[in-house]
């Protein structure tokens, strides 16, 4: 038994391997872009995907059969979420050779790509027939193809994942004669979508109201949220973070001196663990799944989420609030006389090649399939949590008009548009996976009241500069002044 099939199998408790998958449940194709398959495989080969757990992994189920035209057999080895970063290292460092797709969040670029753990991919993508090979890296919005598909002036991965967080809204509350007169009797302003995050706040406190009360004309039977927040340990300083990069912080400075505990910091902290005394009591519980569903479900007014949330809004049999969904900016910082508004990019996901598979070509023509051949069906459908990062998928009225009708399609991806202008990346350099974490960790310090804001985000400057200290203090300046290169060519920061 070879050393490939003994990991695998090793594998089993911890993630699921599902072999021949046959297509279920895929949307209808919309044949939105020219592409060829690659030549089939004779004899055939069989390509190991690893990705995280759930809806994400379904566009390998829906094209089974563009699959097996290419004589291509996917498994699909499914992992936790929280898992991912340290299940594809330890396979990495272990060069197993269990996986030839690796999907990962794309944070982690830095890390993988600077440690030989993934193929280049620029050599695939200029090869002809460009029918068969080019995945149009042009149409990848540019946050997404310079700073998360590349490291060191290379392409090592292919977007297949678009995040970015915007402002979800009860567009039929904001509209309702009742509330708007009772707001502008209350504050002295018209009710708007938050445009700031003191307006934000503000906003979320008129909504806030007790079982019992009024709301839009009708009676609560149990309590209504004004907003909500992801506050589970995992992702929540990226919340955190939609604050402080408006007001400008930045994670480090040229020489890799922390930034993360500025006043302007603490303020935008100060901020999140404010908005908790606004949402539900359980909130600290509060992860994807649980934002996304107070705010379907009809029990919060507002919520800042995943671009894929308001897919599943739109759908009735997920939904209460179907056709009642406003997407706007994420609220953002008065710095001067200018409302600066930043969209964090957390997560998203980008699949690359291992560099240690055996079947590498193979292995791209399954990338390449997912990321740029169906990309328009996989980011529209509902049955995936994939957001779009093209402009072809942005200019695709039509393809998300089946779910949520035309005028709201349009105005959903004209808001995805603005908060992509306002994407702000994670740390994406070596050691990022470190560096997140502990920010994560001390966000939610301060948002449980064991820490106040700034004795948090002291705490994170230290941990810090011990993890790149531990990385080699002169490597991370270096490839953190090339990162820094990249947010100014981006317009990010000055």
């Amino acid at each position: 038994m070879t050393r490939r099939i003994l990991v695998l199998l090793s594998m089993l408790s911890l993630a699921l391997v599902v072999g021949a998958v046959l297509a279920q449940d895929a949307p209808a194709r919309l044949n939105a872009v020219p592409y060829e398959l690659c030549p089939a495989f004779d004899p055939g080969v069989t390509v190991t995907v690893v990705g995280d757990a759930g809806h994400n992994l379904k566009p390998y189920e829906f094209w089974a059969d563009d699959f097996a035209a290419m004589g291509i057999t996917i498994e699909i080895v499914e992992v936790p979420f929280a898992d991912v970063y340290q299940k594809l290292k330890t396979e990495f460092v272990g060069q197993t050779g269990a996986f030839d797709v690796v999907t990962f969040y794309p944070a982690y670029i830095g890390d993988f790509a600077s440690n030989g753990y993934l193929e280049p991919l620029d050599g695939y993508i200029t090869r002809e027939p460009a029918a068969v090979w080019d995945p149009m890296m042009d149409d990848v919005l540019a946050p997404f193809r310079e700073l998360y598909n590349k490291f060191g002036g290379q392409t090592y991965a292919l977007t297949i994942d678009g995040d970015v967080l915007v402002l979800q809204y009860r567009k039929d509350l904001f509209e309702n004669a009742d509330e708007m007169a009772a707001f502008q009797a209350q504050y002295g302003r018209e009710l708007t979508p938050p445009q700031t995050w003191d307006e934000w706040l503000q906003v979320a406190e008129f909504f806030t109201r007790d079982a019992g009360e009024t709301l839009a004309g009708e009676t609560l039977t149990e309590p209504f949220y004004g907003a909500s927040e992801f506050a589970r340990r995992s992702f929540s300083f990226a919340w955190f973070m939609n604050r402080a990069a408006s007001a400008g912080v930045i994670y480090f400075d040229e020489n890799m001196n922390p930034g993360i505990n500025s006043p302007e910091a603490v303020a935008a902290l100060q901020n999140m663990v404010d908005t908790l005394q606004f949402a539900p009591p359980d909130v600290l519980n509060f992860g994807y799944d649980e934002l996304r569903d107070i705010f379907i479900q009809g029990r919060a007014a507002m919520v800042v989420q995943w671009t894929d949330v308001p897919k599943k809004a739109a759908d009735p049999s997920q939904s209460k609030i179907a056709g009642k969904v406003g997407v706007g900016r994420v609220p953002g910082t008065l710095v001067g006389d200018t409302i600066v508004h930043r969209s964090m990019m957390p997560v998203g996901r980008v699949v690359a090649i291992a560099a240690d598979s055996d079947v590498k070509d193979a292995a791209y023509c399954v990338i390449k399939h997912v990321a740029y051949n169906t990309s328009v069906e996989n980011v529209s459908t509902p049955l995936t949590g994939l957001d779009p990062y093209r402009t072809s998928q942005l200019e695709n009225v039509g393809a998300f008009a089946a779910l949520m009708g035309e005028e709201n399609a349009t105005a959903y991806l004209a808001g995805l548009e603005q908060a992509l202008a306002d994407g702000f990346p994670e740390i994406f350099i070596p050691g990022s996976a470190q560096y997140n974490d502990a920010l994560d960790a001390e966000v939610n310090e301060a948002l449980a009241g064991r820490k106040t804001p700034q004795e948090a985000l002291d705490a994170v400057a230290v941990r810090w500069n011990e993890i790149t200290d531990s990385l080699g203090r002169d490597a991370q300046i270096a490839v953190w002044r090339q990162a820094l290169e990249s947010y100014r060519a981006l317009g990010l920061i000055e």
